[in-house]
């Protein structure tokens, strides 16, 4: 375990969130850490300003101002600016300093959205009599969800552009609304236009009765509390460097993204992922994490799966924005209706359209990551539910895969992927020696770091007494009551690690290597080397 310091200028919650919508890899990843339930009202801050930097040959030298606006400073071993687009880390220590700035990313967009975060109050028959949705059967919850529909939409409803959705925690009923307005300047009123553009977005033609002519039906607007409403300046941007010495940048300080992609947050987690673990070696590594080259082999590996990451978001954001942008068409129609075509057929292929599947294969194509290629490297292990067996406890348990290779004490696990009958196997042994003689720290990579898969699902899980956790798939009817994603497959965990020619895998937050025995040797030398950890 390691301590992390966070310095917040804010001291509460934010009530006026930026980022709102969390999805893919975002989830899963806090999911993993524990933090699921906790998602929606994680950001209490302490009330730290920070004003200044210093790095040395130790770390670095952090000064803010507490709450008291009293001077304080904390040493670290590393500072990481999660502080925005325009935030001190970045602006006043990086540009300055290294020259590190957001330049034009993958393509270029600049535009004003005006963005609102609206409260919504359910009405009741008592309240509003007169709304004709309660002759036609609606109740408060179906009044909810038939003006602010589950999850996140981008269309383009009176001929603008939006973005929008429901965020926070349900029972809150949050709401944001961001819609262009090319054409703003600083003499228009937001919310007036706002108004203007959200009424006919809440009035829908209903039949209050069987046989009855439709009415018309507008939202209450004294049920609608506008929390905030101003304009934003967005665009895509991504930094020419992501690091400087033992300054990091991750998240909207190091890129942004238009709003019509649901990019920014997801982005800037995944940016947290692929670091964590990376100064958890070269924190474990002690002295050797002074080396410079050390260092940047590391942290310059991370920065370009990142930037690979991020331009494939990027190319799914453009995407989604030449629908959502364009004006009303036929050929527009059309060119959806193709899309969503093409992605029902791949569906039932197992397949994905190619920008989607570009970014659920992950950094495997990254020839300057960590990852080696030439042995399936990089790859995202799908995600499943497993039966384990853990050391020392009397029965198997039911969790989901990620979980189940976090259960490692190290910074690294290794997936074996080996039936249980072959549990003592030469293999195996073989693998402990060469993971002693490797001369890698044991608290980064060691017999410790072992999960074992066994495919075959061998009813000796259920009764061995295994060094290391040992699981298998957990079988579907063993799942009622657990939540699946439609299309749910328990194959795809060995599919995504090449089937029966899988042995073994490193595992680090959600991307993984394939090798087979006589190439782990060389995946560690390879891997280690621009650390200068001995060959094993």
């Amino acid at each position: 375990m390691f301590q992390s310091v966070i310095l917040e200028k804010e001291d509460a919650i934010t009530q006026d969130p930026r980022g709102v919508v969390l999805t893919g890899d975002a989830l899963r990843s806090l999911y993993a850490l524990g933090l699921g339930k906790y998602i929606s009202s994680i950001g209490q801050g302490k009330g730290d300003a920070v004003v200044g930097r210093d790095e040395h040959a130790e770390g670095v030298t952090v000064h803010y101002l507490n709450r008291d606006q009293k001077s304080c400073q904390i040493q670290a071993g590393w500072l990481v600016g999660a502080d925005g687009k325009r935030g001190i880390v970045r602006k006043h220590f990086l540009e300055p300093s290294a020259g590190i700035r957001q330049e034009v990313g993958i393509f270029e967009y600049d535009g004003t959205w005006i963005a609102a975060n609206l409260k919504i109050t359910l009405p009741t028959p008592e309240s509003h009599p007169d709304l004709a949705l309660w002759a036609a059967g609606y109740d408060q919850e179906s009044v909810f969800d038939l003006f602010w529909p589950q999850n996140w939409h981008f269309c383009r409803p009176p001929g603008r552009p939006v973005a929008c959705g429901r965020f926070g925690p349900l029972e809150d009923r949050l709401w944001r609304h961001e819609f262009a307005v090319p054409e703003w300047d600083d003499s228009m009123d937001a919310l007036s236009m706002f108004w203007d553009h959200l009424s006919p977005i809440i009035t829908r033609n209903i039949e209050p009765s069987y046989g009855a002519r439709p009415v018309e039906v507008t939202f209450p607007s004294d049920c609608i509390q506008v929390l905030r409403c101003r304009p934003f300046q967005f665009s895509h941007r991504v930094v020419n460097a992501w690091f400087a010495n033992r300054t990091v940048l991750i998240g909207d300080a190091a890129h942004v993204f238009p709003p019509f992609g649901g990019q920014g947050v997801a982005g800037g987690v995944q940016d947290a992922v692929g670091l964590a673990w990376r100064l958890a070696i070269l924190t474990k590594m002690g002295t050797l994490s002074s080396s410079i080259t050390c260092r940047n082999s590391l942290l310059q590996a991370w920065a370009a799966e990142r930037r690979m990451g991020i331009d494939n978001s990027a190319r799914l954001t453009r995407q989604n924005g030449e629908l959502c942008n364009k004006e009303a068409s036929f050929k527009g129609h059309l060119q959806l209706a193709c899309v969503k075509i093409a992605q029902a057929f791949l569906n039932g292929l197992g397949m994905r359209l190619p920008l989607v599947e570009a970014d659920s294969r992950g950094y495997s194509g990254c020839g300057r990551g960590t990852f080696l290629a030439e042995f399936g490297g990089g790859i995202k292990l799908g995600q499943i539910y497993v039966q384990v067996r853990v050391p020392n406890l009397p029965t198997l348990r039911i969790e989901l895969s990620d979980q189940t290779l976090r259960r490692a004490p190290t910074v690294l696990t290794l997936l074996v992927i080996q039936h249980t009958r072959c549990h003592e196997g030469q293999s195996l042994v073989d693998l402990r020696q060469l993971l002693s003689r490797s001369g890698v720290n044991s608290s980064i990579l060691s017999d410790k770091s072992i999960v074992q898969f066994d495919p075959e699902g061998s009813s000796n899980i259920e009764t061995g007494t295994g060094r290391w956790p040992v699981c298998r798939a957990a079988p579907t009817d063993l799942l009622a009551g657990y939540p699946l994603r439609l299309g749910y497959n328990p194959d795809q965990f060995l599919h995504r690690l090449g089937d029966s020619r899988a042995r073994y895998g490193f595992k680090n937050q959600g991307n993984g290597t394939s090798a087979t025995e006589s190439e782990i040797s060389k995946l560690l030398a390879s891997t280690m080397a621009p650390c200068h950890f001995p060959e094993g």
